[in-house]
């Protein structure tokens, strides 16, 4: 799934039981989750959110985004991820 997002705009992202991956497509955007840690990811780079791992991310600027999530095994594969905007 891509995304595209202007300056200051929020995404909570919830990582399912395999995990999954954000690639930056374009921009920067700030990216904080449960290890206390904020990590800036710029264009051309990505990171991994581990299983059961959630993420609040904030773009820096205009920003595209690409969510590839785990895929369950099975003839019925779903994506594990789930994307909620965060409303203030």
């Amino acid at each position: 799934m891509e995304c595209s997002l202007g300056t200051g705009d929020l995404l909570r992202l919830t990582g399912g039981s395999q995990g999954t991956r954000l690639h930056c497509l374009r921009g920067t955007i700030w990216l904080t989750r449960g290890d206390g840690v904020d990590y800036l990811v710029h264009r051309g780079q990505s990171i991994a959110l581990a299983c059961a791992d959630s993420a609040l991310v904030e773009a820096l600027g205009a920003a595209e985004v690409r969510l590839e999530p785990a895929l369950r095994e099975g003839a019925g594969a779903r994506p594990v991820l789930t994307l909620a905007a965060c409303r203030f």
